[in-house]
């Protein structure tokens, strides 16, 4: 028997597969779309001074870490997004992001503290091509479904933004901060080692990227 093959939103694959299945399971979730349009959660502009002027260079991929806090519970969790936003603007941390998500820990928002056109100190030599989000261990150890859908959407927003392709590459594309090595800091398990977990974020950030309707801007 043939096999069959469909394209939804962009994505081709072979009716029955696991990922076919996965699509029909969760499409409202990969795309959030409501009335044509993806929706993106509500910036909050927190600045910070740690920060560096990008000299020119252009943006080459997107960076997905983890703020590595004991996670206990969902109000724990808020806490600890507060608590990140906090030290990223104290310049005796030496670390920053462009982003910090929350995940359903605080929904529908996102915090916003480096503008795309410098760069965040988060990937050592890597900081100059960069731009990053922080995100909520929840996500990562498998406690926020939607989170996880929320942030593939984000970063779908970024790639096309910056006209990068839906890939999992530390060159052009997106990737693991641990996907950069030592010249990137060497936080080998950051956001996770779980390439469960990792690769499904890879199918719904690579779903969500072939949705239609992201708005034409979005951070600063």
């Amino acid at each position: 028997m043939a096999e069959k093959w469909v394209t939804e939103g962009g994505l081709k694959m072979k009716v029955g597969s696991p990922l076919y299945l996965w699509w029909e399971e969760n499409q409202a979730e990969i795309t959030g779309t409501k009335a044509g349009a993806i929706t993106l959660p509500r910036i909050v502009w927190e600045p910070t001074t740690n920060k560096g002027d990008r000299h020119g260079s252009t943006i080459q991929r997107v960076v997905l870490h983890t703020w590595g806090v004991h996670y206990t519970d969902e109000q724990g969790e808020a806490l600890s997004y507060e608590g990140v936003v906090r030290n990223f603007k104290q310049t005796s941390s030496q670390a920053s992001a462009h982003f910090v998500f929350p995940g359903s820990a605080k929904p529908g928002e996102i915090t916003q503290m480096v503008p795309y056109g410098e760069y965040a100190w988060a990937e050592a030599a890597y900081n100059p091509t960069s731009v990053e989000i922080e995100n909520a261990d929840a996500i990562w150890l498998g406690k926020d479904p939607k989170g996880l859908a929320e942030l593939a959407r984000i970063t779908g927003y970024l790639l096309h933004k910056f006209q990068l392709p839906p890939v999992w590459s530390h060159d052009r594309g997106f990737c693991r901060h641990g996907d950069l090595g030592a010249a990137g800091g060497g936080h080998t398990a950051c956001p996770t080692t779980n390439m469960t977990t990792w690769r499904r974020f890879v199918g719904l950030t690579q779903a969500a990227y072939a949705a239609a309707g992201y708005p034409k801007s979005w951070g600063r």
